[in-house]
């Protein structure tokens, strides 16, 4: 069984240990975190160790790290991790959920977790340390950077680019043949019906609640 260290000890790292255990996917020996960043040195049986601590106690041979820092900071975090993880020699294991569907010819690089009913049709390209929620979607031909996150039910239509650090809301969709630049951030149900430049931030048709109107009038 791969032995496992999960990188950061918040509420997203919390909910990855419960789907490794959940899906046997490996052992976790602990959680791994900055020195600052430790509160407790334990969470629910599991002990918390600095980085510092991790380098002395595992090496890149023994064990492998699991991302379990959120999309908080449009996944900056995430990168700083990542890339001082990387240059100390750990590798990263894709977490890829039972019921995720991946077509046999996807590139996918490593550090992402892919939740439940996530489908990767063919021709995807997907880098790294990327976020992907239940039901979300790339389809074909699409190339999907790093450090991204899908929400839940997130869609990229085929042929797509989705740049790096981006935000992409529940059930929101992207267009085929649409680039969106970096860090841009796409609300809620928002579509990104062409490209988008970098830092852009778009919103969703808002939800009305009608006055003076009762559901039975309609249906």
């Amino acid at each position: 069984m791969k032995k496992l260290i999960i990188t950061g000890n918040g509420p997203y790292s919390e909910m990855m240990q419960k789907y490794i255990v959940q899906t046997g996917f490996g052992n976790i020996l602990a959680y791994a975190v900055d020195e600052e960043c430790i509160s407790q040195r334990e969470i629910k049986g599991i002990q918390v160790i600095s980085f510092e601590e991790l380098r002395k106690s595992y090496s890149g041979e023994e064990v492998s790290l699991i991302m379990g820092i959120g999309y908080r900071k449009m996944g900056e975090i995430r990168k700083k991790v990542f890339e001082k993880c990387k240059a100390w020699g750990y590798r990263f294991e894709n977490y890829v959920h039972p019921t995720a569907l991946i077509s046999s010819d996807v590139v996918l690089g490593e550090g992402n977790n892919i939740l439940e009913g996530v489908i990767f049709e063919s021709g995807a390209v997907i880098g790294d340390a990327n976020l992907f929620f239940g039901g979300s979607m790339v389809a074909h031909e699409t190339v999907v950077g790093s450090y991204n996150t899908f929400s839940v039910k997130a869609v990229a239509a085929g042929c797509a680019v989705i740049q790096n650090h981006c935000f992409l809301g529940a059930s929101s969709a992207v267009r085929d043949h649409v680039t969106l630049k970096d860090y841009v951030l796409l609300g809620a149900t928002a579509f990104g019906f062409k490209n988008i430049e970098s830092y852009a931030v778009v919103t969703p048709a808002k939800s009305l609640i009608l006055e003076g109107k009762k559901s039975t009038e309609f249906l």
